[in-house]
Order: C-alpha cells, then sequence, then structure tokens
C-alpha cells in the first residue's frame, strides 16, 4: 500500500463520526451545548440563527429521545442537557426531565430558531442566557467545527472545536480514479469499516424493535427471505436505518461527510451484496472502502449542504460503484471475474455514468421520512448500473452532464448540485408557509 493510498484511508476514518438522529439537529443541539456549558447556570432563554441547510435539514426532524422535532426542540435540548465533548451524541444522555424542561422552553418561546441566510455553506449561531449572563456559540464548515465562542461579551479560546480548517484537510478529491480504485485494491488495516456497518446495522435493528420504520416495513411487507435478492436485503437495511433515524431512534448512525444517511448508504448496501454472494471479508471491505472514496470524493464538489439530496448523488453513487466493485472482480453475476485493471476501471466508469445520468437532481428539501423513498431509490438504481456495467453497459460520456472522464462526471454532479440555490429558496418558501411566516 502506498503513501497516498495510507492519506485516503488516514481521510476516510478521520471523517467518519458517531451522530445520535439526523446530523443537522444534531449539530444545533451541540452548538447551544457549547454555549450553555461555557455560561453555566440554568438556561432560561435559547435561540438558534441558521443558514438554509441546516434550518431546511432539522424543520421537521425528529429529536431523538423526545418524541419531538425541530430545530428549536434540538436547541433548547443541546441547552439543557448537552455535553459539548460528546459533539453530535451531545444529547444522548438526557434525562426524561432534561426533555421535559426543553419542550417547556420551546412550548413557553423560550427557544426559538430562525434562518439566517440562504447558503450551502455550514453556519450554526447558538444564544444561549442563564442567571449568569449570555453566551454565543458559532459554528462553521462543518457540523462538529466550534470557531467561535463569547460569553458575556468576551471571546473565550475555542477549546472544544477538535477539527482543523476545511482548507487544511486532505481532500479526496485531489487524487484521481486509478488512485482511489489502487488505494482499495491494496488497502490494509480495515476494521474501521465493521465498526460503521456495525453501527448502521444497530440502528437499523433498533428501529424495527421500536416501530419506527413503517414506510420500509410497508414495502418490505410481502418480501420474504427465500429467493430474496442481494437488492431487497439492502433496499430493507438501508432505507430502514435511515427512516428510523430521521424518526428519532436512540441510536447512533457512523456518519461520513457530515450525514448519517449518506454513510448508511455508502455502506449498507456494498456490505449486503458481499454477504449474499459470499465474496471474502478483505474484498467485502475494500468495496466498501472504494464507496467511501467515492461517495466523498462527490461531496467535496457538491459541498456538504447542497440543495440536492447528496445521500442518493453521492451515497447511492458511491454504494453503486462498491457493488461494482463486487460483482466484476468476483464475478458472481457473469461467472466470468473482469480481466485487468483497464476492465475494472471501465466497469466502475460506467457505473457511475448510470448514476449520474439518472439521479443527479434529486432535491433535499430536509431530514424526514421522505429521506427512506429516496434512500430506496439509490439503492435500487445502485444495483442497476452495477449489473449494467458488469455486463458492458452504462450510459454514454458523451450525453448531457456526463464527462470525458470519471473524475469530470463527479464534478459535474457535485457542480450541478452547488448551483441548485434558487430551488433551495422555493423549497424554503414553502416551509414558511407551513410555519405562517416569511423566514427571509
Amino acid at each position: 500500500m502506498d503513501e497516498l493510498s495510507e492519506k485516503l484511508i488516514e481521510a476516510i476514518k478521520n471523517d467518519l463520526t458517531p451522530s445520535l438522529g439526523v446530523t443537522e439537529p444534531g449539530a444545533i443541539a451541540y452548538a447551544s451545548a457549547c454555549a450553555a456549558r461555557a455560561l453555566g447556570g440554568k438556561p432560561g432563554r435559547v435561540s438558534v440563527r441558521l443558514n438554509s441547510g441546516i434550518y431546511k435539514n432539522s424543520f421537521t426532524c425528529a429529536v431523538p429521545g423526545t418524541g419531538g422535532m425541530g430545530c428549536a426542540l434540538a436547541a433548547a435540548l443541546g441547552a439543557a442537557a448537552g455535553d459539548p465533548e460528546r459533539k453530535l451524541m451531545c444529547t444522548e444522555n438526557a434525562s426524561d426531565e432534561d426533555i421535559a424542561f426543553a419542550k417547556r422552553l420551546v412550548s413557553e418561546g423560550r427557544a426559538s430558531a430562525e434562518l439566517a441566510e440562504i447558503s450551502p455553506e455550514i453556519y450554526i449561531e447558538a444564544d444561549v442566557e442563564t442567571d449568569r449572563g449570555r453566551a454565543r456559540a458559532v459554528i462553521e464548515g462543518r457540523h462538529d467545527r466550534l470557531t467561535k465562542l463569547i460569553v458575556n461579551g468576551v471571546e473565550t479560546p475555542v477549546e472544544c472545536a477538535g477539527a482543523e480548517k476545511p482548507e487544511e484537510r486532505f481532500r479526496v478529491s485531489s487524487v484521481s480514479f486509478d488512485n482511489m480504485i489502487e488505494c482499495a485494491d491494496t488497502a490494509e488495516g480495515l476494521g474501521f469499516i465493521d465498526e460503521a456497518i456495525d453501527m448502521n446495522m444497530a440502528l437499523f435493528e433498533e428501529g424495527r424493535r421500536s416501530d419506527l420504520m413503517p414506510l420500509t416495513k410497508a414495502r418490505h411487507s410481502h418480501a420474504h427471505p427465500i429467493g430474496a435478492a442481494a437488492r431487497d436485503y439492502a433496499d430493507l437495511f438501508t432505507a430502514g436505518a435511515i427512516e428510523a433515524r430521521v424518526r428519532g431512534a436512540n441510536s447512533p448512525a457512523m456518519a461520513i461527510t457530515g450525514s448519517g444517511s449518506h454513510g448508511i448508504l455508502c455502506t449498507l448496501p456494498v456490505h449486503e451484496t458481499a454477504v449474499f454472494y459470499g465474496i471474502d471479508d478483505a474484498e467485502r471491505k475494500r468495496a466498501v472502502l472504494l464507496s467511501m472514496l467515492i461517495t466523498t470524493y462527490i461531496k467535496e464538489n457538491s459541498g456538504l449542504l447542497s440543495t440536492a439530496c447528496g445521500c442518493v448523488l453521492a451515497g447511492g453513487t458511491g454504494a453503486a460503484l462498491g457493488i461494482t466493485y463486487l460483482l466484476a472482480k468476483s464475478g458472481a453475476l457473469t461467472g466470468k471475474p473482469v480481466s485487468g485493471r483497464a476492465a475494472l476501471k471501465k466497469a466502475l466508469a460506467d457505473a457511475l455514468n448510470s448514476m449520474a445520468a439518472s439521479v443527479t437532481g434529486m432535491i433535499c428539501h430536509g431530514g424526514n421520512t421522505g429521506c427512506s423513498l429516496k434512500a430506496s431509490v439509490g439503492v435500487n438504481m445502485a444495483f442497476s448500473a452495477a449489473e449494467m456495467a458488469v455486463n458492458g453497459v452504462g450510459a454514454e460520456s458523451v450525453h448531457g452532464i456526463l464527462g470525458a472522464s470519471p473524475e469530470d462526471t463527479m464534478r459535474n454532479m457535485g457542480s450541478i448540485a452547488r448551483d441548485m440555490l434558487p430551488v433551495e429558496r422555493s423549497i424554503i418558501d414553502i416551509m414558511s408557509c407551513k410555519s405562517g411566516k416569511h423566514l427571509l
């Protein structure tokens, strides 16, 4: 394994983050927890200002363990019970009393959330007031990156930031498509892959136990294990885990590029394909790693909070290439493994083109139960793209937004996602009608 491959693996390992509930409410709770902990005292008032992506994704998203939802409740619970050292898991140990208090803050109008700007860049500003004064915490660039902390007008050192500036991070998108394939082929020390899969499967099981996946259950009510295809299992586990997450299951997902849903979609379909076809563990982990690399490459081009559904655009495309990697190298569908790197690269590029041609442009209108339905579209298209690819078929690069190279195609996917801000404005306008006020 060469030095560049080691850097790629380290970048993925450093990015993986356990997240309780949807990442955006978790980030809001983390911001208010930082302000409340720095100030001390019992919160009397909490307010947050958010960029459109954070606001939209938290608008009707469940706050785990509360039976409630929304930006204001996430902020109130973070202030009341958040442990900033736990970052996106900061409300994991909230008591029933803490939850009741947070709900009172919301019902009495002492916890509020407002839109700061239409922007794909992460921005959370949390203000907390107690009998000891007022504190403000600001998160920017990443969901867990604290950049400013002001207590009673005095800026204090940001000791709990714990993450370097985005521009200081090694960028997966700085390498070539060939580099990512080489990394997958030669990777070692991939125990963290199973940690992510185990966490995401535990979330699915918690959702099933708590009956938090009615949409998924309805779609799979007539499915039977005997004769079921790999894509059926992948759809069940992936969509179920994502539905449980947005409905508030009290179990974390392993987030990648700041999203638990991305983490679920780029891991479980690939894992289930390997299990279904009896592919050995080493190849399984390498395929999941490739899926994570592709997911990250696309997200670095689209931005963490684009108007496009990054879960399907990035995570679904990652899954498609991970599945293709397994099917091509094993010959599980065709009976004949691909021969050589060039043939493997062509199959992967074909799968990429088919995903870009089909799912680019799917919108994100917040963290909600519809995410599980979109994930199902992503899973099924990923399998279709992979199955076509191993049979030598893919969308032709001469068309539309498809590029002359895989790198160009992924950059184009990201560009489309970043340029959808007018759509974001429309989504926010619709949400403002639901909230009964003009947001911006």
